[in-house]
C-alpha cells in the first residue's frame, strides 16, 4: 500500500489541503471550510487526478492504479491552532507553554511556520490543557 501524505493549513477562511506526489502524477490543491469537507473533497480529487493521468496514458505506480493507497492528512500549526481554538484560547496556551501570545497568532495565521521543537512545546501544552479538563468533576 502507498501512503500519500496531505499537508493541511489554514488559510484565513479554509482549510487548504495540498499534495505533490508523482506517483499520482503531480499536484493536488483543495479548500474546504470545515476539516471534514476538506479530507472528503481531497479523496475526490486524487481520484480524479488518478483517472485523469489514466486517460491520459500516464505510467502510474501499480499500487495507485488498483486504489491501494492510502491519503494521510498532517495538520500543520495554522489549521490546528484554528481548530483547537473552538476548545481554548492562544491566551490559554501561550501561559502553559510559554510562547508568546502574539507569535501564537502568528502561527494560527500562517505568518511564519513554528520549528519543531515550538512545534512539539505547542502540541505538549495542549496535551496540558486536555488533561487539566478531564480532571474537571
Amino acid at each position: 500500500m502507498t501512503t500519500i501524505k496531505v499537508l493541511v493549513d489554514w488559510c484565513g477562511k479554509n482549510y487548504a489541503a495540498y499534495i505533490y506526489d508523482a506517483s499520482i502524477g503531480g499536484a493536488v490543491l483543495t479548500t474546504n471550510k470545515t476539516f471534514s469537507g476538506l479530507q472528503k473533497d481531497t479523496i475526490e480529487s486524487v481520484r480524479f487526478q488518478i483517472e485523469g493521468c489514466l486517460q491520459d496514458g500516464d505510467q502510474l505506480p501499480d499500487d495507485i492504479k488498483s486504489g491501494n493507497y492510502k491519503l494521510v492528512f498532517e495538520k500543520r500549526i495554522s489549521a490546528l491552532l484554528h481548530e483547537v481554538q473552538q476548545y481554548t484560547t492562544l491566551s490559554a496556551l501561550s501561559r502553559v507553554t510559554g510562547i508568546r501570545q502574539s507569535q501564537l497568532s502568528h502561527y494560527a495565521n500562517a505568518v511564519s511556520q513554528p520549528r519543531p521543537m515550538q512545534r512539539s512545546r505547542i502540541i505538549e501544552g495542549l496535551h496540558k490543557i486536555g488533561e487539566y479538563c478531564l480532571t474537571i468533576v
